[in-house]
């Protein structure tokens, strides 16, 4: 692309960020607002894209200050993410100058569209997956450029860059439903993971969001792949939609060899340290994967990624000791702590079904040790509209505290709160505290293995509750036991 200069409206934001790196990494001037700092923008900075936090005019770069006060609108392109309100200030005013705003979607569809393009659609599992297939392809020697929703625990970064001079690496990108954004990207190949309805506030109703994914699908080339899982089947079931279509996922038990990419018998190993699961990939010999995602759903995400990266010529042996070195994601089951009697895990999972897996996962890696779920909803409209769901699947803690709803770009729904989702838990104590008496609320429930869950800002909550509970555990055994 040509732009040398670009502003993004939400450069913290994850997918934002991946652009901005991007077109940093590749020349262009670079600086961005968005309305907190937090680590990620702070990476930004380091890595020489200047972030303002306050929204000034005053604030910009020095070359857009200018072109704002002149009315020059050619020199700069503008990026911005739904998740900015329209209203404010800064965007008003740099419109109302005559700049064109375009949507990070947008952006990236126009990036990728010459480009030999792998694409990771649904509502559950996308940078997961995503994560995955890059890290295969990478670690075989493909050359790769991905845009990540995630932090790979090796590189720190949600870009990843091809290196050397490779004028068609293929690109891996995240094909997010929400705000229809997916629809700008045209794939080589593609994977729908799930297609549960979600951002209801965005469609208005399952129908229409199902019709979105049908849209997508229609856009994977004439010749490529596209995955989907069973509950995806129907997406593709018209005779309309071009290229091949099949289906991956879990084994059958009553079928044992389907015609299908598939993954079985996912368990953990003998030490608990890693997971074995047997990979099946058409026309190739079964493989034994020992890697160290839990969790049936996780095996399905490496399922996909890896049938995919078969396609773009990585060799079956490949796959193996590429699962095996795959090093986690922030954010996605990432171990934070672990030592004798407190483990703690951080979950990116913010819609019920999610939230089933996490806990299955949680469950099938620490047998018979004490679950206690820290949740806090993401957006007042996903509350409401799965407010039974979420309280179905957060019944399966042992304990459960419930933060209050963060509302991200939204405002409070009358009526619609995190105490409402604990009314409806059955079977599971649930707590629903204020956010000063936390600590001390986690500290009485007596977490073995304690799990947060969430896609808003709970992961600050982590460092003090590993800090309070390790305190309350080690003066617990440091206390004399009471003679007869």
């Amino acid at each position: 692309m040509k732009d040398r200069h670009l502003f993004f409206l939400g450069i913290g934001g994850i997918g934002m960020s991946a652009l901005a790196r991007w077109f940093h990494a590749h020349g262009a001037e670079v600086a961005g607002y968005d309305r907190t700092a937090t680590p990620l923008t702070e990476a930004l900075q380091r890595e020489g894209m200047p972030v303002d936090t306050t929204g000034s005019p005053d604030a910009l770069p020095d070359s857009l200050r200018a072109d704002l006060a002149a009315r020059r609108t050619d020199r700069w392109t503008l990026v911005h993410t739904p998740a900015i309100p329209d209203d404010l200030p800064l965007m008003a005013q740099l419109r109302d100058a005559g700049f064109v705003l375009r949507k990070r979607a947008e952006v990236l569809g126009e990036l990728t569209r010459d480009q030999p393009l792998l694409a990771v659609a649904g509502t559950h599992g996308k940078t997961t997956t995503s994560s995955l297939l890059a890290h295969i392809l990478q670690h075989a020697g493909q050359p790769v450029e991905a845009f990540l929703g995630g932090i790979p625990r090796s590189s720190g970064s949600n870009l990843l860059l091809a290196g050397g001079d490779h004028p068609r690496p293929w690109i891996v990108a995240e094909a997010d439903e929400f705000d229809r954004s997916f629809l700008t990207l045209y794939p080589q190949h593609a994977v729908i993971t799930s297609a549960e309805a979600d951002h209801l506030d965005i469609y208005g109703d399952a129908e229409a969001f199902q019709k979105a994914f049908h849209a997508f699908a229609e856009q994977v080339h004439p010749e490529g792949l596209l995955l989907h899982t069973d509950a995806a089947a129907a997406l593709t079931a018209s005779s309309s939609l071009p290229g091949g279509h099949a289906l991956y996922g879990q084994l059958d038990p009553s079928d044992p060899w389907p015609d299908r990419w598939c993954a079985a018998h996912s368990h953990p190993d003998a030490d608990g340290s890693r997971t074995h699961f047997v990979l099946r990939l058409k026309g190739e010999d079964p493989l034994d994967i020992h890697w160290p995602m839990p969790g049936v759903h996780n095996a399905a995400n490496a399922t996909a990624a890896a049938a995919l990266a078969i396609r773009t010529g990585v060799p079956s042996n490949a796959i193996s000791p590429a699962l095996a070195a795959f090093p986690g994601i922030a954010r996605r089951f990432e171990l934070r702590h672990d030592q004798p009697g407190l483990t703690v895990i951080d979950d990116y999972a913010h819609h019920p079904s999610e939230i089933t897996g996490t806990v299955a996962a949680a469950r099938s890696a620490y047998r018979g040790r004490r679950l206690v779920g820290v949740f806090q909803p993401h957006l007042f409209s996903r509350t409401r509209d799965f407010m039974d769901a979420f309280a179905e699947a957060l019944s399966a803690l042992d304990h459960c505290i419930l933060l209050p709803i963060y509302p991200a770009r939204e405002r409070p729904i009358p009526g619609v709160d995190a105490q409402g989702v604990g009314e409806k838990m059955v079977g599971c104590p649930v707590e629903t505290p204020e956010e000063s008496r936390f600590l001390d609320v986690l500290e009485q429930c007596e977490p073995d293995v304690l799990l947060f869950m969430g896609a808003g800002d709970l992961d600050r909550w982590i460092p003090p509750s590993i800090e309070r509970l390790s305190r309350s555990k080690t003066t617990h055994r440091e206390q004399p036991t009471p003679q007869p």
